[in-house]
């Protein structure tokens, strides 16, 4: 036997130099603190019994039925009570204060019952039987997702399944291992995919929910700012917040609501009703000046905090920028501006005593004063924020823990405003801002997507969630390299590393495209004219990376296809990294034919008076199959894959403003279409062709 600290930990911890090894072949995300791997295994039979000592332990037990099920077809029954867990080949599930826990679990490698807290667990396998127990519901249902990834097939293509044996003692590093996830700005999911997101969080120990939210609550106070789609009321309602705070809570998930209470409000303050609440008319920002802004957060904070029954809640208040410049400017002059951003979250904190909250802020503004954070009541959590992958988070970090306040850290999955994540960066930002947070005992992580063009689908965030998951419950520095592979096991269960590579291919297009100075593969840079001096200037930066960008996103695709049936667990996500690959494929090919369509335009234009090598040279751009038609068919059915992307996840309120994109793109493709076609018959008519600038061909 030998006792092995878990893959992901802190490097600082005592390991026998050959155990890493043999801890990371387990694959388990997040890695378990200890592990002492043994000779044996237990076999899954149809005989085999789930037993519960508890009635809350249900969920756990069903979790750990449904996988294996989905995975060899056995539907093994769940008893409760104790009488069958003195039988062998049953999986038992208890506390450790059971006393039929106490020799088979309890005292698993020798540690301390109590260490392991109420999110602990202890997980013991043998050949005659498996036993987890925790000290709360919540340790034994962590203690079941682990055992859920140790399931493996007996053999190659096996139905059989089987645990090596092993004893396994875990905890959390952070006691809050958050996501938040942006539903205020474009997409709002539908309860059933926010059920999903659940479910999957909890299966890698996450246990806080965020949802930044503006304007998506159905408001009794304020009807106006409600989104409305087009067959259905998007916003949220108080009983869809009731129904998904009750099925958190059985996946021991705690929802943390953000309603802004200072930046972010334009969805509010874009309307005359609340303009005099404006720092700016029609901005983003309340102003302090006016005795009404505190009126209107005490109406519509009427309306939310009630329905959200657990111990926090996010009031927001980044990016203030506005403030200053417009009602509060002399305000601004008198007080110092630091001041009075402090002190109108004082105010917001008052308000907010009688619901008896702790109370969260984003930490970009006050920062930038801590000789003034003194001024902020020590019950607020400060959430430091920076998504760029940088060596040390610290010098956001420290101004509030030196001020007595607490922390929660906000890395982030670098999913905004581009076509696929750049987790190449967001894994350095998300490990090196945790291992700091740890560093100076901040009390949770909030790992956190955005959409800030309104495009990003969370679907194509998991390996930066998951990650963020593991990091936050693994000791110290988290290693990438584990992570990746032990990725493809723990969301897939596929045994080999096929996922993990469509992961890296994907990932290749923002450094290629960052190679040649151009900052990553953006939605910007997929929507920008290229018929324009801009966009032509773009792809004639863009062309030397781009060769080797389709061929890593056709990589991607292909592999998608051929191996959709190695992933026997969250096949799901798998429809938005295929639409990811042909979406950097196509913008690939769009920059790829802007320079070849100026190219064979230019030279039809230089030989107007060889009428076979101009024709010739026509027919390159339209024709059957010319490019510019190839353009336009490959925009339109990346629409097409896009609707169903967005459907997947989200109601159809917002949609139609992504797809005008796409609809605008390909219509500056099909005029060019025509337009080509245009100078095609002149040519006919009396061999001459309009200059290529005149045509929107810039690149010579």
């Amino acid at each position: 036997m030998m006792l092995i600290a878990g893959a992901g930990a802190a490097s600082a911890q005592s390991t026998p130099a050959t155990s890493d090894d043999a801890a990371r072949s387990l694959q388990i995300l997040p890695a378990p603190r200890e592990v002492r791997l043994e000779d044996g295994k237990f076999v899954l039979k149809s005989s085999t019994v789930i037993v519960l000592t508890r009635p809350e332990d249900r969920v756990a037990a069903e979790t750990l039925q449904k996988e294996i099920a989905d995975r060899c077809g056995i539907k093994i029954a769940i008893e409760s009570g104790t009488s069958a867990s003195t039988r062998d080949g049953n999986i038992s599930l208890g506390r450790l204060t059971d006393h039929e826990f106490q020799s088979s679990a309890a005292n698993a490698n020798g540690g301390k019952q109590s260490e392991l807290g109420r999110e602990g667990y202890v997980l013991r396998v043998r050949a005659t039987g498996i036993a987890i127990a925790g000290n709360s519901a919540q340790g034994l249902f962590y203690g079941v997702q682990t055992l859920r990834q140790l399931l493996r097939p007996e053999s190659e293509g096996s139905k059989r399944l089987e645990v090596r044996a092993l004893s396994i003692r875990d905890w959390p590093s952070m006691e809050w291992r958050g996501v938040s996830d942006d539903i205020s700005r474009g997409p709002i999911p539908t309860l059933d995919y926010l059920k999903l997101q659940v479910r999957t969080l909890s299966e890698y120990k996450i246990n806080l929910l965020g949802f930044n939210m503006e304007h998506v609550f159905d408001f009794r106070s304020a009807p106006l700012v409600s989104p409305q789609g087009e067959t259905d009321r998007a916003a949220f309602t108080p009983s869809e917040i009731k129904e998904l705070v009750e099925y958190a809570g059985k996946y021991f998930i705690t929802i943390l609501p953000e309603q802004q209470a200072f930046g972010h409000l334009h969805q509010f303050l874009k309307y005359e009703t609340y303009s005099d609440l404006a720092e700016t008319p029609h901005g983003h920002v309340l102003t302090p000046t006016n005795p009404k802004t505190y009126d209107f957060i005490r109406q519509i904070y009427g309306e939310v905090v009630p329905l959200f029954p657990g111990p926090f809640f996010h009031i927001g208040s980044d990016e203030t920028f506005e403030l200053g410049l417009g009602q509060t400017k002399e305000l601004a002059a008198q007080k110092g501006l630091g001041r009075v951003y402090l002190e109108h979250l004082q105010k917001v904190f008052e308000i907010m005593r009688p619901y008896n909250k702790q109370l969260m802020f984003w930490g970009d503004i006050a920062v930038k004063y801590p000789e003034l954070l003194a001024i902020l009541p020590k019950d607020m959590i400060a959430v430091p924020w920076d998504y760029d992958p940088k060596p040390s988070y610290e010098s956001i970090i420290t101004p509030y823990t030196d001020a007595g306040l607490r922390v929660v850290v906000a890395p982030g999955v670098g999913g905004w405003r581009v076509i696929w994540p750049d987790f190449e960066s967001a894994f350095v930002n998300i490990r090196n801002f945790i291992r700091d947070g740890q560093k100076h005992k901040a009390m949770g992580a909030l790992n956190t997507t955005w959409n800030d063009d309104g495009e990003s689908l969370v679907d194509m965030a998991w390996p930066g969630l998951v990650f963020g998951a593991a990091a936050s419950w693994q000791a110290g520095e988290s290693s990438i390299d584990d992570f990746k592979n032990s990725y493809d096991w723990a969301f897939y269960r596929n045994s080999d590393r096929t996922f993990a590579d469509v992961i890296d291919n994907l990932d290749r297009a923002h450094t290629l495209l960052a190679g040649v100075k151009l900052e990553s593969a953006s939605h910007e840079l997929f929507w920008t004219d290229p018929f324009s001096a801009f966009g032509a200037h773009a792809a004639e930066q863009a062309l030397p990376a781009t060769h080797e960008l389709r061929n890593s996103a056709e990589r991607a695709a292909e592999s998608l296809m051929r191996n959709r049936s190695k992933a026997r667990l969250h096949a799901h996500t798998l429809d938005d990294m295929l639409l990811a690959a042909w979406h950097l494929d196509t913008l690939g090919l769009k920059i790829q034919f802007t320079s070849e369509i100026s190219r064979y335009y230019s030279d039809a234009y230089q030989n107007q008076a060889d009428t076979k090598r101009a024709q010739g040279s026509l027919d390159e751009i339209v024709d059957i199959n010319g490019r510019l038609e190839t353009l336009r068919d490959s925009i339109t059915e990346l629409r097409r894959m896009y609707i169903d992307g967005w459907n997947r996840e989200n109601h159809g309120y917002w949609q139609n403003n992504v797809l005008v994109r796409y609809d605008n793109l390909a219509n500056e493709v099909q005029a060019k279409i025509v337009a080509v076609q245009a100078a095609q018959r002149q040519y006919w008519n009396d061999k001459t062709l309009p200059p290529p600038e005149q045509l929107g061909f810039f690149l010579k």
